[in-house]
């Protein structure tokens, strides 16, 4: 696009979703696949990339480019255009109420041209102060170490609305080295820029943390120290209960992570077996698979076969988790019940094979496989451990258990480390372990919905 083309208004927009569905199309991802890893919707994306949406905040921009290898200059071009848009949107927000109650004098442009030239020029003069955006290199994002790294741009201005203003006006998060202005020159106290260093509050921060360091480094002492037997003093750490190879200051404070499980999920959101110790006149019809946990639940079924559990990880602090590996731990084993099957579907299929971990419960010691998946004729990588999370970057894992030839309780536990702690947590249904069980021969049923009925499965339907 020529310069001056975004001058035009909702230009900005349109060639900022056209450089995103570029940018899209050249990294070989679909939506759902380039979603996931940008910790948006495949519907947000989709809105993003055919100009329908402008995004509230830039960070999911940057996101998309880092994901798609964008160089420092491409990803500074996506923010004057973000910015330029996000002035559009804005402007005609605030000046449709005005234009509606008042006329526009002949002598002068319109209330909404006007007011759109002034947001035009106020997003350019911020473009040219906070300069391009960080993470588009490959070096580290400021703020990860704790030190903005040389050379590295200033962080991305938040907006928020300035009283009296008639508007809103940036305000630049301050690196970690010190609270700087737009143009990366110290900024003063006061709401102007004007006036002594603040350094008081650094001051009792640093009397706080320090303290506070002292505190643990006691506590952890007291709480090592043996007693008179040798053995360790009550309250201690206990190594084999954290796992093998994890740091005893793990368990110093809560886990830098949080965590949801959902252990009813369906192949292809559809294909699935249960197993019930019930005549098929006493089953109701087949659940959506957003109800079958309390379908199931209210039935005593168990899974026949396989078990998909989606684990959705997020850091809940400044820095980043990294999940270093998962173990598969079989709680118990038992010889499968001839039970009835009843399947949920006769075959769905789909277009997307998601990437998961595969896991076999029928092996002395299972693990967890990375599998790859596809997504339309798009193969999607294998997500191998470790892998790295934080607050704003999420990530679901997919498991799928699977037996043949036991009725098995089981559990995952996943290794963490961050911030020089490290430990393990669990991830089971809800404080009880998982249940797979292997069918057993037992009668198997479809649903058929023109009849209203349960009826015997055809021996091919697998």
């Amino acid at each position: 696009m020529a310069d001056g083309g975004t001058d035009t208004p909702g230009a900005a927009a349109r060639e900022l979703a056209v450089r995103l569905e570029a940018l899209r199309t050249a990294s070989g991802r679909s939506y759902g696949a380039l979603a996931r890893r940008a910790g948006i919707g495949a519907a947000t994306l989709h809105r993003y990339c055919t100009g329908r949406t402008v995004p509230q905040e830039f960070a999911p921009v940057e996101r998309i480019a880092r994901l798609c290898g964008c160089g420092r200059e491409e990803a500074a071009e996506l923010y004057r255009l973000w910015v330029l848009a996000d002035a559009d949107r804005r402007t005609a927000g605030r000046s449709g109420g005005a234009a509606a109650g008042t006329g526009a004098s002949p002598a002068q442009p319109p209330p909404q041209a006007q007011a759109r030239e002034q947001a035009r020029v106020q997003a350019q003069a911020r473009v040219q102060a906070d300069g391009p955006p960080p993470g588009s290199d490959s070096a580290p994002p400021p703020g990860r170490s704790g030190q903005q790294a040389p050379g590295a741009a200033e962080p991305v201005p938040v907006r928020e609305p300035v009283e009296g203003a008639g508007g809103t006006g940036p305000v630049t998060a301050a690196p970690a080295g010190g609270a700087r202005g737009p143009a990366g020159h110290p900024r003063r106290g006061g709401p102007g820029g004007t006036g002594p260093r603040r350094k008081a509050p650094r001051l009792r921060t640093a009397l706080l943390v320090l303290s506070c360091a002292v505190g643990a480094a006691l506590a952890l002492a007291i709480g090592l120290r043996p007693s008179a037997g040798g053995a360790p003093a009550p309250g201690a750490p206990d190594r084999a209960a954290a796992g093998a190879g994890a740091d005893p200051a793990g368990s110093a404070g809560p886990p830098p992570l949080a965590w949801s499980v959902d252990a009813d999920l369906w192949e292809s959101g559809c294909g699935h077996t249960y197993l019930l110790d019930r005549a098929p006149d006493g089953v109701p019809p087949p659940p959506v698979q957003a109800d079958a946990g309390a379908w199931a639940k209210r039935l005593g079924a168990v899974d026949g076969g396989s078990t998909r559990v989606g684990v959705t990880v997020q850091g809940t602090g400044p820095a980043t988790v990294v999940l270093q590996a998962v173990q598969v731990r079989v709680v118990e084993r038992r010889e499968p019940r001839r039970l009835r099957a009843y399947r949920m579907s006769s075959g769905c299929g789909g277009a997307l094979t998601p990437r998961l971990f595969d896991v076999d419960l029928d092996r002395p010691r299972p693990l967890a496989r990375p599998l790859p998946g596809n997504d339309s004729g798009s193969v999607l990588p294998a997500a191998d451990l470790p892998y790295t999370v934080s607050r704003a970057e999420p990530e679901t894992l997919l498991f799928e258990g699977r037996s043949v030839g036991c009725d098995c309780d089981w559990y995952l536990e996943v290794r963490w480390s961050s911030g020089g702690r490290s430990g393990s947590v669990r991830i089971d249904d809800g404080g009880r372990p998982f249940r797979t069980s292997a069918p057993a021969g037992g009668a198997a049923y479809a649903y058929d919905y023109a009849l209203g009925s349960w009826r015997p499965a055809p021996a091919s339907d697998s």
